[in-house]
């Protein structure tokens, strides 16, 4: 598999998320851990090992793994698409369930990524 990154397939939004996360010393670790997850799934999809992945119901086939860092949540929305992984968003979690603005917004991405929007 080959990661790429909404719009663009080499760069997008999700590639900017993680290297904000990565120049904060807060969140950097969880940078480093989101990496390994991702470096994971590119190597081994579908097989997820010890990375969470979890399939939205009713908004399928839209992805998310989920990695949990020093209280916090981080989620990146991902698709597949024959041998690559779109990512699609990504957040910090704050709340119970994802907010359906952020859901909304991987959704419509997911469908460009797959043609079936316009």
């Amino acid at each position: 598999m080959r990661i790429r990154y909404y719009p663009k397939g080499e760069s997008g939004d999700v590639q900017e998320y993680l290297r904000a996360l990565r120049r904060d010393p807060r969140t950097m670790k969880a940078a480093v851990k989101l990496d390994i997850d991702l470096q994971t799934l590119e190597e081994f999809w579908p097989e997820t090992l010890n990375v969470t992945v979890r399939r939205l119901k009713g908004w399928e086939p839209l992805l998310e793994i989920k990695r949990r860092y020093d209280r916090a949540g981080y989620r990146i929305f991902f698709c597949v698409r024959r041998d690559e992984l779109w990512l699609l968003s990504a957040y910090e979690k704050h709340s119970e369930g994802a907010p359906r603005s952020e859901l909304e917004k991987a959704y419509g991405r997911m469908q460009l990524v797959l043609g079936e929007r316009r």
